[in-house]
């Protein structure tokens, strides 16, 4: 398997002075994206997960997509697609209590 080796950040610097900076806004316009939704079964946050078979799925797009994962039940969304890729532990969900009617 091959190693993960950082590039020294002086040559990267070098490299890419005097390029118009493309990724940033896109990459700003998909955070407002994600931060859009919100856990369809128990309406909490969800946080960016990274998947290697989905990250640059659209050609389209330079930056790298992100699934959303529910902090509370692990719900798992496509956000791109809407499509559930795990559903995650509903018995984490709140239930709603329905107050009980005395009729006397």
């Amino acid at each position: 398997m091959p190693t993960f080796k950082e590039m020294d950040p002086e040559l990267v610097w070098a490299a890419i002075k005097g390029h118009k900076d493309v990724l940033t806004p896109e990459a700003e316009k998909l955070e407002g994206f994600y931060s859009s939704f919100k856990c369809p079964r128990c309406m909490c946050e969800l946080q960016k997960e990274i998947d290697p078979r989905h990250v640059f799925a659209d050609p389209d797009t330079m930056t790298p997509r992100s699934l959303l994962r529910c902090t509370n039940c692990r719900y798992l969304i496509d956000p791109h697609s809407d499509i559930i890729v795990e559903y995650g532990d509903a018995s984490k969900t709140p239930v709603k209590t329905i107050p009980i009617i005395d009729p006397r």
